[in-house]
């Protein structure tokens, strides 16, 4: 659902009123809370808390959730609760995985306040935390009882966000082709202002995902097509967890290039596609590089992939635009050696 924010205050006003629920449970961060909260003006007679996690995915770690679990046991929040997650990616994924095994489950709603959370995040009911480095290794699978999506909140977004969506855009481009890439090839991004266009982008892109998820809802085949460029983009996530100006879009962005590079290598990729994927990502995205001293640590991070499979390392990968290919089984020696050999200290 894709609407405006009177629309969004109406649509929680009637899942409200329809399933009566004891409480809510707002769960904001530091950013959504001043700058798309206060668009809300949900007029109800039902106590509601709020509870602010740090901005991005510092908020998906385990401390942060008991700390979350303790304060629902505290309010006795009941399975007849719902929580509401405002926010980005980190926080849907944060407040759906405390909502999805809390009481076994409690009912929650998604309200994505990002371009990168309305086009990707907020569809397809995976929900998950980071754990020791490792990005959403402890997760589940649940579908919220609604998701509404705001593209007035587009305009709150600073550009690094915007590009961090463009990012997944990309990625649903090159697994579609057609009129999905045709826009990435176009270069246009739109004005923030610019909500018609919004609106077009994200129905088209969450229309892609919802058609992949539905036929593949716990990720037994198809749905690893979505999983281009995210193996070694989760990696170098993981190795700058700590640079604040590398998002998750840049990685992922990273991740199509330098895993359309190892298709190249491996005899998958056409090169041609590699041509185009560049062309579209740079100088659009800062490229990521790592030195042969992180070799070792950014294979320690491919290893707990939770993809993989009988020991190797699993990649989706591109043969040509909109033809990719899923269970590309990589051994460990073949994509040490390929990071050794793309290491920048390693080159001439």
């Amino acid at each position: 659902m894709i609407v405006h924010t009177s629309t969004v205050d109406s649509r929680l006003r009637d899942w409200i009123s329809e399933n009566k629920p004891e409480r809510i449970v707002m769960v904001v961060s530091k950013t959504s809370r001043e700058l798309c909260l206060p668009k809300l003006e949900i007029h109800h007679n039902i106590s509601m808390l709020i509870y602010e996690v740090p901005d991005g995915e510092a908020a998906k770690d385990i401390e942060i959730c008991q700390d979350f679990w303790e304060l629902l046991l505290r309010e006795n929040i009941s399975r007849n609760s719902v929580i509401v997650a405002l926010g980005g990616g980190a926080v849907l994924d944060f407040g759906g995985f405390c909502a999805s095994v809390y009481m076994r489950g409690i009912p929650f709603i998604y309200v994505p306040t990002t371009l990168l959370s309305m086009v990707d995040g907020s569809e397809g009911g995976k929900t998950g935390i980071n754990f020791y480095g490792n990005k959403n290794i402890i997760g589940t699978f649940k579908n919220p009882s609604k998701i509404i999506r705001n593209v007035d909140f587009i305009q709150t977004l600073p550009e690094l966000e915007v590009f961090s969506a463009w990012a997944e855009i990309t990625k649903h481009g090159i697994l579609a082709g057609g009129s999905l890439w045709n826009r990435i090839e176009s270069k246009i991004i739109p004005a923030l202002t610019d909500e018609n266009s919004w609106m077009d982008i994200v129905v088209e892109n969450i229309t892609y995902k919802q058609a992949i998820v539905q036929a593949d809802f716990e990720e037994k085949g198809r749905r690893k097509l979505l999983n281009l460029g995210h193996t070694l983009g989760h990696t170098l996530e993981a190795l700058y967890f700590e640079e604040t100006f590398i998002t998750h879009g840049i990685c992922v962005a990273n991740g199509l290039y330098w895993e359309t590079l190892l298709g190249v290598e491996l005899g998958i990729t056409k090169p041609e596609t590699l041509t185009k994927i560049t062309d579209a990502l740079f100088p659009m995205f800062q490229k990521i590089h790592w030195d042969s001293s992180e070799v070792d640590q950014m294979v320690a991070f491919l290893k707990h992939d939770k993809k993989n499979s009988e020991g190797f390392i699993q990649f989706t990968l591109a043969e040509t635009i909109g033809n990719c290919k899923i269970n590309c089984s990589v051994d460990e020696d073949v994509i040490t050696s390929f990071l050794y050999k793309h290491a920048l200290d390693d080159q001439a």
